[in-house]
């Protein structure tokens, strides 16, 4: 039971760690968007920022089933003490 903690505590932090990138990156195509004069490139940008709304949008949803999974192993260790 311990184990399949660890294992959802490291997926956490990896998927964690996957969100941030997204944002850093999110920050840095914010930033050339608004540096940027150029119709086109600006075009090519804002490809490039839905596609990585929609893959933080899916790491978020990864997110919350990862947390949902630890706190239900949390709640059942718990009350196994009381059994």
């Amino acid at each position: 039971m311990n184990t399949d903690l660890e294992t959802v505590l490291n997926n956490l932090k990896k998927n964690n760690e996957k969100i941030d990138k997204v944002s850093k990156q999110l920050t840095i195509i914010k930033h050339e968007y608004r540096s940027s004069k150029d119709s086109q490139i600006r075009e090519e940008i804002k490809k490039k920022w839905d596609n990585l709304q929609k893959e933080k949008e899916v790491l978020e949803k990864e997110h919350r089933k990862i947390t949902e999974e630890k706190n239900e192993i949390e709640f059942k260790s718990k009350w196994k003490g009381w059994k």
